[in-house]
């Protein structure tokens, strides 16, 4: 395994005392006093430790590089955007290997920064409700097109919007018949300027004739001249992963270790504060659609024809009963997740809306994208009666989905050459030893 931004080296440790099936562990990093307090902090925490970890110091990429399919396991968690050791990333894992990425700068994948976005990602964002999933396909999409150009290509096995950043653990395997088909797995996103209807154009299409695959580009445009439903222009972005963000029996297998283990976690150590958040994540995204990409927020659609919204069963039992599949999304509680097309999502509203009553401030003014919405009358009636398949199922297995952070928490300052350093600890701290940078003084931190 490589951990190509090291930093204490902690994760690296955890990684020897607490996964058996690794035999190596290289800790890298490029700082030099970091690479001083991994040191201690390796001998710190016995010789099964020391046995496994080998640290670095050296440019993450050029370790990478020299090291060509060399790992099962390649760990990059930067401060920032890891797009620029994508490339290298790519290379370093061997055929079927696992490469983890953390990437933290939220605020240009999710488009408040398009243009930064644009330029370490080559994918251009929109900031509409489902930002954070698009968040997670931007840089799947940017890991899928960094292999393509190895013959290479990747299989998400668990990609999460958490908190401030994402996290994607994908596998890579070498297949130039598969790179064929990446541009299928790759979409174009057209969003109304006026409204939360979207649509997704695939960039490459796959046909079968005669027994064989024939690869063309995407048919279009997916979308009218204007937004059917406000007369509005788009707004376009991507191209993103369309494809799943999920392998549902990797969740499954994940899923069962974590409620096995976790009654022997709470009995081994003092306070274990994740394992809740992990579960309710977990759980939550092995019950997502895999082929529908993106979400709608529940309240920003009702806050369009500014209305109290429905019950989220009560909209998504509206769905089932018109035919379609919905469910959630681990990145948004509010999330509606759904292969119907934006005109049924609209329906729904509308009926919903006839139902209780239009707002007068909504059509005030006809020429208002709420009045335009509903101008239209509804193409079925919507039943908004609860079915138990649209429930969430959180409400039959009393877990908690979304766990909220204790107080206080949240991520440090950026680690700077000449700054100090600060390593807080959370109540009584024992197992895992941490070595100060700057201090030169030894932290004891719990390994939960």
């Amino acid at each position: 395994l490589l951990e190509g931004l090291a930093a204490s080296g902690l994760r690296s440790i955890r990684y020897a005392l607490e996964v058996p099936e690794l035999a190596r562990i290289d800790a890298n990093d490029l700082d030099k006093d970091a690479v001083a307090a991994m040191g201690a902090n390796v001998a710190l925490n016995g010789g099964e430790a020391a046995a496994k970890i080998r640290v670095l110091c050296s440019d993450a990429r050029l370790t990478m590089l020299q090291n060509p399919g060399a790992y099962d396991v390649v760990d990059l968690d930067p401060y920032g955007t890891p797009a620029h050791l994508l490339d290298s990333a790519i290379q370093a894992v061997a055929d079927g290997g696992l490469l983890m990425v953390t990437a933290t700068d939220m605020a240009n994948l999710c488009g408040n920064n398009s243009t930064a976005c644009w330029a370490n990602y080559g994918i251009y964002p929109v900031h509409r409700s489902y930002c954070h999933e698009m968040a997670l396909r931007i840089v799947l999409a940017c890991i899928e097109t960094h292999a393509a150009r190895y013959k290479r290509r990747i299989v998400p096995l668990l990609s999460l919007s958490v908190d401030f950043y994402v996290r994607v653990f994908v596998r890579v395997y070498t297949s130039p018949n598969d790179v064929k088909d990446s541009p299928s797995r790759l979409a174009y996103l057209w969003q109304s300027s006026g409204c939360d209807s979207f649509w997704l154009q695939p960039v490459g299409q796959k046909r079968h004739n005669n027994g064989q695959n024939k690869y063309l580009p995407g048919s279009g445009p997916a979308v009218e001249p204007r937004c059917p439903d406000t007369g509005s222009g788009y707004l376009m972005g991507g191209p993103i992963w369309s494809g799943a963000l999920h392998d549902v029996e990797f969740l499954s297998t994940v899923a069962a270790h974590v409620f096995t283990t976790f009654p022997y976690m709470l009995a081994r150590y003092s306070a274990v504060h994740q394992a809740v958040k992990i579960r309710g994540y977990l759980l939550t995204a092995s019950q997502e659609l895999p082929d529908a990409p993106l979400y709608y927020n529940l309240h920003d659609i009702c806050k369009m024809v500014r209305i109290t919204p429905p019950k989220s069963d009560q909209f998504r039992s509206a769905l089932v009963h018109a035919g379609y599949r919905v469910s959630g999304s681990h990145a948004c509680p509010l999330a509606i997740k759904t292969d119907a097309p934006p005109s049924v999502v609209w329906d729904i509203v509308r009926c919903w809306v006839k139902r209780n009553g239009v707002s007068a401030a909504a059509v005030k003014d006809p020429e208002s994208y709420s009045a335009k919405l509903l101008a239209k009358e509804p193409t079925f009636e919507a039943n908004f009666s609860i079915v138990a398949s649209a429930m969430a199922r959180n409400k039959d297995d009393k877990m908690p989905r979304f766990v909220h952070n204790p107080a206080y928490w949240g991520p440090k300052t950026r680690h700077g050459r000449w700054g100090s350093v600060s390593i807080p600890t959370r109540g009584p701290c024992t197992h895992t030893h941490v070595w100060d940078l700057h201090a030169h003084t030894v932290h004891t931190r719990n390994r939960t």
